[in-house]
Parts: structure tokens; sequence; C-alpha cells
């Protein structure tokens, strides 16, 4: 007994000469954050602390210590606080807290890192687009440079060609070759085998001859017409190949009136047949230019903006005569040209002005009965067969600057289709720009030869809605976050909100059915609660793709639990399938994930082999 008590005496005041070890340190510890330490306690190098402490040595108080530190004993040697604190642990010897003040070190903290970042967007070169995509990222809450960054970027917004610089990873929203492949001479020549090989699909593209080369043939097809049809008096419009902004175009009668001498020779040209029957709004003439997203050429991506501008011309239209054809505000849309008309209409509203809304024209001829579905049905066929018309050259270029196993970026593009609509409503292409403006003001003329740059709503509204969702759809982070949860719940609708929505359907629900015996949701209130859901994950969309896309997410992450479970169970004991293990498997599904569609945008994105339907 006497031997156990000496024991215990001992282990107590070892115990108590401990604990006082630890206060006097912790208290010179803080007498040296008082004195004007900044942060952590002033650490020694490795060559300065002694290779092995000599606990067995009267450690002397520190500076501010009024205590005389007693001497610990020989087998239990206590660790620095500093030291302790470089190696994870309290001045106790026990490990770190996880709270809020600690560091994880696991793997998985590295994880969730890189899925919270911000993307980044390289915008040094964005040019006039530049203010709707600084708009754009803010509004994704991304990261910008605007000055470029030694790092690699996750994309690149370059204003004018895929050449502004040489980038060897990431996404550019340039492809290779496709300034040269929507200049009008090729259009027209990519187009053209396609309406040899299938005549009533591309019907949607006038009758076009390239000059110099085939003006010949020009001329002999069309004396031809006119030997069989007395009363045909065609009017031809002529466009420079390198033309851009409504320059050089002029409007012809007979082929003999062409401009053959020297410009041609120099300058080629398209010449098409005109469009005389234009559908009017307000007795104007108005094109539409609408935002076309190449998202992959293999498999072939395709989204088309849901709005788009509708672009006015400045003088009441009259059908083409020797008269008027040299009126180029009555017949050339060009934004660019009718600007500098008299006539021209600056507007704060979508729906006046010499520029437009395209979805404002659709509500108005909606308003006189007209089918809004076939014509935006008509437009997307265009844009789709246009499209796969300029695909088979584009990836000639693709694989020329960027060779399959060579490192390079993956590219993408947004692309302006300029539609004319006919007087019949149906759709006429024009043109496609690689370059589309995306300039978010004009210029207003304050007195003679004074301008000032206006902010114009109507481009605003569209045009930064269309790069904000071409960022969402590039978004490159995009299924590492999806794949992290469902994300059904969210700040606004918590799991426990789902319960209580289900406890008062339910109980609404049953009160109306005569039939008590089954439990649970009958199906009516399933489908009032399902819809309510989809309307709050999906608050832009109209109720069909709300629907739509909660059913393809819910898919989803139910194959993906499906997927999970197959891979624990293979893994585990027999007969155990663990449902709570981690993350989910490494493995790609099969199935994309599927978010909400984009505000502005309609899904669209057929592969090669099919059609699908717009944007999202």
């Amino acid at each position: 007994m006497q031997r156990g008590s000496s024991e215990r005496e001992l282990a107590a005041r070892w115990e108590a000469e401990a604990v006082a070890v630890t206060k006097a340190l912790a208290a010179a510890e803080q007498v040296r954050v008082d004195s004007g330490a900044a942060g952590e306690p002033e650490r020694k190098t490795p060559e300065e602390q002694p290779k092995d402490p000599a606990p067995a040595q009267p450690r002397a108080a520190e500076e501010g210590d009024a205590r005389v530190v007693p001497r610990p004993p020989p087998t239990l040697p206590l660790a620095k606080p500093q030291a302790a604190r470089a190696r994870g642990l309290c001045p106790h010897g026990k490990p770190r807290s996880k709270g809020r003040g600690g560091r994880r070190s696991s793997g998985r903290a590295a994880d969730e890192y890189h899925s919270q970042r911000p993307v980044t967007v390289d915008s040094s070169k964005a040019k006039t687009s530049l203010d709707a995509l600084k708009i754009s990222i803010r509004q994704l809450k991304w990261k910008e440079f605007p000055f470029g960054r030694r790092l690699p970027c996750d994309i690149y917004w370059h204003g004018v060609s895929f050449h502004d610089n040489d980038i060897f990873s990431g996404q550019v929203n340039k492809f290779p070759g496709m300034t040269e492949m929507v200049r009008k001479i090729t259009l027209s020549r990519a187009v053209r085998i396609m309406q040899n090989l299938f005549p009533e699909e591309y019907n949607f593209y006038p009758r076009s001859w390239i000059l110099p080369d085939e003006f010949q043939l020009f001329v002999a097809q069309v004396r031809m017409v006119k030997d069989g049809d007395p009363s045909w008096k065609p009017t031809f419009i002529v466009k420079p190949d390198g033309g851009c902004q409504g320059d050089g175009i002029y409007l012809v009668k007979d082929p003999s009136d062409i401009r053959l001498a020297g410009t041609l020779q120099s300058r080629p040209a398209v010449v098409q047949e005109y469009i005389c029957k234009p559908l009017l709004i307000d007795k104007l003439k108005f094109d539409i230019r609408l935002y076309v997203l190449l998202k992959s050429l293999d498999p072939l991506e395709i989204y088309i903006a849901k709005d788009g501008l509708s672009r006015f011309c400045t003088e009441p239209y009259q059908e083409p005569n020797p008269k008027n054809l040299h009126h180029i505000f009555m017949h050339l849309t060009n934004y660019s040209l009718n600007i500098h008309s008299g006539n021209f209409v600056h507007s704060d509203s979508t729906s006046t002005g010499s520029k437009r809304t395209f979805s404002s024209i659709l509500c108005r001829l909606s308003s006189k009965g007209v089918d809004i579905k076939k014509v935006w049905s008509d437009i997307i066929s265009l844009v789709i067969k246009t499209v796969i018309a300029l695909t088979p050259e584009l990836k000639v270029f693709y694989q020329s600057d960027i060779p399959a196993g060579r490192p390079g970026p993956t590219c993408f593009q947004i692309l302006g289709f300029d539609i004319l609509l006919m007087k019949n409503l149906k759709p006429i292409l024009l043109e496609v720009n690689a370059n589309p403006s995306m300039r978010i003001e004009h210029e207003q003329e304050l007195s003679p030869g004074v301008f000032e740059n206006v902010p114009s709503l109507v481009d605003e509204e569209v045009k930064v809605a269309v790069i904000r969702d071409t960022l969402r759809l590039m978004d490159p982070l995009k299924k590492k976050r999806e794949n992290q949860n469902c994300k059904l719940s969210s700040s606004s609708l918590s799991m426990a909100a789902v319960d209580i929505l289900y406890i008062d359907i339910t109980r609404r629900w049953n009160s109306m059915t005569l039939d008590q015996r089954d439990s649970g949701m009958c199906l009516q209130a399933f489908v009032e609660a399902f819809f309510y859901l989809a309307q709050r994950k999906f608050k832009t969309l109209p109720l069909h793709e709300q629907v739509a896309s909660l059913i393809d997410l819910c898919e989803y992450h139910l194959s993906l639990l499906d997927e999970k479970r197959l891979v624990c169970g293979r893994s585990g004991p027999a007969g155990v399938r663990p449902l709570d293990s981690g993350s989910p498997p490494d493995s790609t599904p099969s199935a994309p994930p599927v978010e909400g569609h984009p505000p502005s945008c309609t899904n669209s994105a057929p592969k090669a082999a099919h059609s699908g339907h717009a944007l999202s």
C-alpha cells in the first residue's frame, strides 16, 4: 500500500509539474505576442534550435514571467509550443482541432479548393466585345485577367482571330479557318455543293455566282431564264467577297450593269438574286441577326440564342426599280449604313426604333396569328444545315492547326447569322459573320461632327446574355461541380422545406381523395410537388423545359447512385452495399450531366447525324 501510494503521489506531482511548465510556457508566449510580435510566436531556424533538448537542465523563466518554472521529470520531455504547432499539434501534444481555425491535410481539401475556384478568363484580346464580356464575367463571379496572365487560363476570349496568340491549353473562342470559311465566296461554294446534292433542303440560300470567274455563266443563265419567261424582271445584288458593314454592296437590274472594269479583278465578289418581297414591319424592310454557338465539331454541337437583333432600314420599302436602286437606306439593312441616316431612331425600348429585339418582332407577329413555332423551326433548320455545309472544311483547318496528339486549346465560336424573312415567312440566309459585333453602345451625334458613346439597351440585353450563356456552356469546371452533389436543395430550398412541402401537399390531396387505403402521395400530388420543385430549381425557363430539366437531373444522379452501388458492391463483402461511402467513383458516367438551361437560350445540341433543336 505504501508503495502504491508513493507511486500515485509521484505521478500526481509529475502531473502538477507538467501543468505548471505548460502554463509558464503559455504565459511567456503571450508576453512575446503582447510585446509586438506579429501573428505567430517567433520561430527559430533549425540552425538556432538545439539538436537534443536538455530536459534535465532547469529552464529559466521568459521575460515577464514572475514565476520560477519547476524542473520537469526526465521521463516526460515536453515539446515547445512552436515545435508542436509546426507538427499540427496543440501545446499539450493533442491533435489540432478540425474546426474553423484548423486546416485539413487530407486530399479532399485540395479537391474542394480546386472545385470551388473561379473560372479564369483572359480578356486581354477581347477588343470591342470587352464591355459585354466584363459584365458577363462579373455576373458569373468568375476571375478576369484583363492584361493576360503568365499561368494558363481556362478561357481565352479573342476579338478577331484564332491566331491572335499562341495558346497551348484551355479554351479559345475562335476556330482556326472560320474567318476564311464564312467569307461570301467560300460560303457560297460550300452551300452550292449541298444544293447540288440536296436541292430541296438547301433552298434557303439565293442563287449565287462568283465574279469574275463565273461572269459568263451568270450572263448565260440569266438570258436563258428571261427567254423562257419574258415577264421575269429580276434584281441582283453584288457583294464584295471581303466586304463588311455594307461596304461596296450595290444593286443591278441587268448583268451588263456590273462594274467589271478593274475592281472585280482585285476584289472578287458574289452576285445573288435579290429578294424582292421581304416581310415588312411598319413599311420597313428588316433583317435578323441571330447568334449561334458552335460548341464543338466532333461531335457537332450547335446552340442558337433564343433572342437576337432586328435591324431596320430607315426608308420605307419599295420594290427595286431603276429610280430607287441606289437608295441604300431602303434596300440594305446593315446597321453601320443606316446609323448615318437622318431617320435612324435610337430607342430605349426593345420593341421600337431602328434596332429591336427579335423576340419583340415575334410577339408582334404572334399577335397577328402567325405560327411562331413554325418560323423558329425553319430558322433552326437553316442554321443547322448551314453549319453542316461548313463543317468538313472547318475540320481540315482545325486538324491542320491543332493536330491530334499535340498540345493546343479546344475551340468554340459565336457566329452571327444574318437572315431575311420573306413575305411568306420563309427564312433566307443572307450571310454568316465570323466576328459579329458585341458592342453594347452606339455613337450618338450631339452636334455636327461631335459624337458620344451611349449605352444601347437593346444591344446589352441581347449580347450580354449571349456571352454569359456561352461562358456557362463552356464552363470547364461544370462537370466537377455537378458530380459533387445533386444540388436539388439550395439556400432558397432546404431539405426541411421539401419535407414540409411533402406533408402539406400529401395532406391536402388525401383530404380530397375518397379512397384513403393508399398511403403516401397520390399521382396528382406528386405531379404538383414535382412541378413546384422544377419551378424553384430552374426559374427562368418555360414550365415544360423546367420539368424536363429536373427529370434529366434526377435520372443522371440516380444513374450515378446505381454505378456507385455497383462499384461498392463489387469491392465490399458479399451481401453488403455501403451507401454512405464518401465521394462517387472516378469513372465517368455515360450520360453527361444536365443542368438547367441558361436564360436567353434554347437547348440545341445536334450531333452530326441528326438535327436537334435550338439553344440553352
